[in-house]
């Protein structure tokens, strides 16, 4: 690529998206085969196996879904096994798999409800954040798959909670 507004200049051939000192993974000069997180300054945090190159993903798909050295994007990643866990808690407890002595059935669903809705809305306000970091801290990847699950999976007994209290109760 040619610098039509100052030729010659060093970086001819890089473009905008080649920035040698922009954030990303990079080879960690001590463990041939692994990369670390590149802040723009120096290489920080835990080092991580190169993508495989003939794996499902690119490469680039497979860093993007690690969390990096991105706080919020870790918790996110956990966030989707919260989300799950709270739809599927709604599942048993819907299907009255669940039962308890002295317990009516209609608390036990407003309790999972409860539960997958605080999961799910935990998961989104730490995906939002990710998804802010990410262009310094890594992450992005996972934080949509993450704000995806939260809002497909969580949406709905939110909702319903919200119902339930405007509507005065069940």
């Amino acid at each position: 690529m040619t610098n039509d507004r100052y030729p010659g200049t060093p970086g001819d051939d890089l473009d905008e998206l080649d920035d040698p000192n922009a954030p990303g993974w990079q080879p960690d000069p001590e463990r041939p085969g692994y990369e670390r997180w590149y802040d723009g300054q120096a290489l920080i945090g835990p080092a991580k196996k190169e993508p495989d190159p003939f794996s499902a993903f690119s490469p680039s798909v497979a860093r993007s879904l690690r969390p990096g050295p991105n706080r919020d994007a870790r918790i996110a990643r956990w966030g989707i096994l919260a989300t799950l866990a709270g739809f599927g808690l709604q599942q048993v407890v819907g299907g009255g798999f669940l039962t308890g002595p002295g317990v009516e059935r209609l608390d036990l669903i407003l309790i999972a409800l409860a539960v997958a809705a605080a999961a799910a809305i935990a998961t989104v306000v730490f995906a939002l954040r990710a998804l802010k970091r990410a262009p310094k801290l890594g992450g992005r990847g996972i934080a949509t798959v993450a704000l995806v699950i939260a809002l497909l999976l969580g949406l709905a007994p939110t909702l319903l909670l919200i119902a339930i209290l405007i509507g005065g109760g069940v």
